[in-house]
């Protein structure tokens, strides 16, 4: 995802530095007029706007941290926009760490595809001080659709976290439900379009009944950060004193995907481990 947001972010007219943990990534952009950083402390010097894009909370703080970590080189009353999904305590940390370099943090973690990502059709859910979100928000604007501002930081994980739970229940129930159909001889194509005929029809089973069809399990959006994010969700849940059962059963589903080989495939992968759970060979 960072690869085509760095890219809409350059085509827009910003001056673009970028550093990636695997140099080879970056080559792309730097042929593009790109400047090379040789660690996210460099990247970060001098800069009054910094973008980050991790997997998880546990990247992001590699990155940030140490010697030549991004909070060595950012300087001050600058704002890091970190649109990675990292959950709600992971963000209050990374608020505290910046307020002690007097940085601001926006939280901006983005729904969409990889897809969404190069056409600049993201959603981006922003969130951070008023100062912090206006110098952001061109840049925001430059690699999204829509942006949905919130009051915090923290609301803005949260938020992120709401929209994947039911993205994570939508998927695992829908891929439990074809693979019922499946195990009765029902075709699978009939079974999506008598859905989508449905007043349960949605644009999610559209495109990742296709793929699933398909057995096309190339990763818009993997297995294995599906379930992270069902596991923030949990952790969320734990500390707001909030019930999520079902949440609590999608993201054992989806490890169990993960265990079993499909954790790098995309999320409609869990539909495989359904077929595999029920015997259908396709």
């Amino acid at each position: 995802m960072g690869f085509p947001m760095a890219h809409n972010l350059a085509r827009a007219g910003h001056a673009v530095t970028v550093w990636n943990r695997t140099p080879a990534k970056a080559e792309p952009l730097l042929r593009k007029g790109a400047t090379r950083a040789d660690t996210p402390r460099d990247a970060a010097a001098g800069q009054d706007l910094v973008f980050t894009s991790l997997a998880d909370e546990r990247a992001l703080d590699a990155v940030l941290s140490g010697e030549h970590g991004l909070l060595a080189g950012l300087a001050p009353r600058s704002v890091l926009v970190d649109t990675s999904t990292i959950g709600v305590g992971a963000t209050r940390a990374v608020e505290e760490k910046l307020r002690a370099k007097d940085a601001a943090l926006v939280a901006a973690p983005v729904l969409g595809s990889k897809a969404a990502a190069e056409k600049a059709q993201l959603v981006v859910v922003a969130g951070g001080p008023a100062q912090a979100l206006d110098r952001a928000r061109p840049a925001l604007h430059a690699i999204s659709a829509r942006l949905v501002e919130l009051d915090s930081a923290p609301h803005a994980a949260l938020m992120k976290l709401v929209v994947n739970a039911v993205g994570g229940a939508m998927m695992t129930g829908f891929s439990e439900a074809l693979a019922l159909g499946a195990k009765g001889d029902l075709d699978l194509a009939r079974v999506i379009e008598t859905l989508q005929a449905s007043g349960f029809h949605s644009p999610l089973y559209l495109m990742k009944g296709e793929q699933i069809l398909q057995n096309d399990w190339a990763p818009r959006f993997s297995l294995a950060l599906a379930e992270k994010d069902q596991r923030l969700a949990q952790e969320a849940a734990a500390e707001l004193g909030a019930r999520m059962p079902l949440n609590a059963a999608v993201r054992d589903i989806m490890a169990q995907g993960v265990a079993s080989g499909h954790g790098e495939q995309d999320m409609a992968a869990v539909a495989a481990l359904y077929l595999e759970w029920a015997g259908v060979k396709r």
